[in-house]
């Protein structure tokens, strides 16, 4: 199993903002184009208390040529299931993915928190990968694809603060 860590802080907005940037669909769309992912909403309870949402989502990006063998296919995409409480600034995420959804487990958590000058973003999670001889090369791949959007999603958001495209007055 390997586990991950990222963490951000977004200057310039408020812990309230950001919990409603955080599920703008406009600024999801555009994230998601941004660090080069197609997305497909699936679904949306979406009430005032909390929100599940189901996005399929799919990196632009091939995967290494040992795990394309095993896998038999060149991409991985997934579903991404997101549980979150408004108010709570704290949220689970578990991912199902395209192939081997009975061998790969990816869940977590997500967190907001005031920082100075801003809101620190925290997300973790475990990935576990039950393929014999391989499982661990699959594990690190996914990791190491995870930081990185994650870092490029962050340049992206911080931008679109920085426009002030949150407040409507870009």
């Amino acid at each position: 199993m390997a586990h991950f860590r990222v963490e951000h802080v977004f200057r310039g907005i408020s812990l309230a903002e950001y919990e409603q940037l955080y599920f703008d669909e406009t600024f999801n769309q555009a994230l998601c184009d941004a660090v080069k992912l197609t997305r497909d909403v699936q679904k949306i309870d979406r009430t005032d208390a909390r929100i599940h949402r189901v996005v399929k989502v799919g990196p632009d990006r091939e995967i290494p040529k040992p795990v394309q063998k095993v896998l038999k296919t060149d991409r991985l995409d997934y579903e991404e299931h997101l549980r979150y409480d408004f108010g709570s600034f704290k949220g689970t995420w578990e991912t199902i993915p395209s192939v081997l959804a009975s061998k790969v487990d990816t869940k977590g958590t997500f967190s907001f928190a005031d920082a100075s000058g801003g809101v620190r973003r925290v997300v973790e999670g475990d990935i576990k990968v039950k393929v014999l001889g391989i499982g661990g090369v699959i594990e690190k791949f996914i990791v190491a694809d995870v930081e990185k959007s994650y870092q490029d999603a962050a340049r992206f958001t911080q931008k679109w603060i920085d426009e002030a495209k949150h407040t409507g007055n870009a």
